[in-house]
């Protein structure tokens, strides 16, 4: 490669962050985060290291600088909000799209001279279009919006935001060891597909390796793969907090910036870390590796011929679901079908991470003004059934204070022992109790309304659309 391309390249990405440096102050760390590498035919980044071809790039730079400035600012906000990170469980065209419409209404709420675009008539009809239809403009909610659009559609409107190559965001995943579920198939109630993504729990065991593949290179790919998150996790959470700085010197210009890291740092803590606050302590028998002194047991195998001097622990300390309240708010607003995915996806989230004790006790309530229902679930098969076949019953108003009623007196007869909590599933339109009750309690909503005020004893939990 030619040493002077290159040379002249890293002038004009000086020239390019230093334009942005100067009217996005609380961006510099992002902005000057890359490796840059002369070695590719078009632009792509994968949070770590950002690829161009030199020839290109000077081109580019020539014509209209303010291309090259846009294009930039574009692959930096990619890393901001983490996208190379969450491309598990989507459908590449469409995620690929849903992350291009998101930067790129970040840019143009900026309203930088140096990143304006001359074809922005067509941009801005479709940007609006799709502000209309969704009010949090993220890269996850888009794509669920673009779920229902025609292909020939897509394929229309794609070149319009794009100016990066996202094949390295694949390869991301495919270090990784984790798998695309094709469109159709998608499992949307993954984990991974939320706030909770794959590599916050990769491992250097994660993933088949192919033949001949070295293992220390893979196990090198993936501690870099979760360095780089790591600082785009820290990356992201400062801008966020020194925009609380600069939000009056730019105005509402910084709205979707805003808007979109406020929506990230919501997602990482996601609905099954929630769960936990709702579970105890206790025992459960299962073999117990963490606390099982390999040393003693291989040396008794050695001294005396496969006696070992110590077992393995059969029980272990655990946290899991004993005892909990759901109460569903059957209210005119609040649907069966959502219900149903709601019941769902708490019931998955225990199931696969074996968060039932052998013995635990779910009081299932429907309640609008007055109680309508109570099913008490013992078993996991029970729970399985009742979510198949679940009816609605109520469509009145909304009263919170009966079910409160019922807990209390429950407890004075002594048929909870060790209550985890209530989760109360509903719109928040409703009478709450006056008084601060003796068990934890959560107010699940899925809508992330401005206007919905909870008691301040109580827990506020927005349950996202992927939820």
């Amino acid at each position: 490669m030619d040493e002077e391309l290159i040379q002249i390249s890293e002038e004009i990405f000086r020239e390019v962050i230093s334009r942005l440096t100067l009217h996005l102050r609380f961006m510099d760390i992002a902005l000057n985060r890359y490796i840059f590498a002369a070695d590719a035919t078009e632009f792509r980044c994968d949070g770590r290291v950002f690829h161009y071809a030199p020839i290109a790039l000077i081109k580019m730079f020539r014509n209209d600088p303010r291309k090259v400035t846009r294009g930039y600012l574009h692959i930096v906000l990619h890393s901001v909000f983490q996208h190379p990170y969450f491309a598990d469980n989507r459908r590449p065209s469409l995620w690929n799209l849903a992350c291009d419409i998101a930067v790129e209404e970040v840019i143009r709420q900026l309203g930088l001279e140096c990143t304006e675009r001359d074809d922005r008539a067509e941009t801005d009809r479709i940007l609006d279009r799709i502000r209309q239809a969704v009010p949090a403009f993220t890269a996850p909610k888009i794509y669920h919006w673009l779920e229902d659009l025609q292909q020939d559609e897509i394929k229309l409107m794609a070149p319009l935001f794009h100016f990066d190559e996202h094949d390295t965001w694949y390869h991301l995943r495919n270090v990784t060891g984790s798998r695309e579920k094709l469109f159709g198939d998608e499992v949307k109630d993954d984990s991974s597909a939320a706030g909770n993504n794959i590599f916050d729990k990769a491992s250097h065991d994660t993933g088949e390796r192919k033949e001949g593949e070295d293992p220390s290179q893979k196990d090198a790919e993936i501690r870099q793969i979760r360095n780089a998150l790591k600082d785009w996790k820290e990356i992201s959470e400062k801008i966020e907090t020194d925009l609380e700085l600069f939000q009056k010197e730019h105005g509402d210009r910084t709205e979707a910036l805003i808007q979109s890291l406020e929506a990230l740092h919501r997602e990482k803590y996601d609905y099954s870390a929630f769960l936990k606050k709702f579970m105890q302590s206790g025992e459960k028998m299962q073999i117990n590796d963490e606390d099982f002194d390999t040393i003693f047991y291989t040396y008794g195998l050695q001294l005396y011929r496969n006696l070992p001097l110590i077992e393995p622990l059969e029980f272990r300390e655990t946290s899991s679901v004993r005892e909990l309240v759901i109460a569903i708010d059957t209210s005119g607003s609040v649907q069966g079908k959502t219900v149903q995915s709601f019941l769902q996806k708490t019931y998955d989230l225990f199931q696969q991470r074996e968060n039932f004790f052998s013995r635990f006790c779910i009081h299932i309530i429907q309640c609008d003004m007055v109680i309508r229902d109570v099913s008490i679930i013992r078993t996991a098969r029970q729970f399985e059934q009742y979510i198949e076949k679940v009816e609605i019953k109520g469509l009145g108003g909304t009263d919170f204070r009966p079910v409160f009623n019922y807990v209390e007196e429950e407890l004075k007869n002594h048929r909870f022992r060790r209550l985890g909590g209530l989760l109360y599933f509903t719109d928040g339109d409703g009478i709450y109790p006056k008084h601060k009750p003796s068990w934890r309690t959560a107010f699940l909503f899925t809508s992330d309304d401005k206007n919905i005020t909870v008691p301040p004893w109580a827990i506020k939990y927005i349950l996202e659309g992927e939820e």
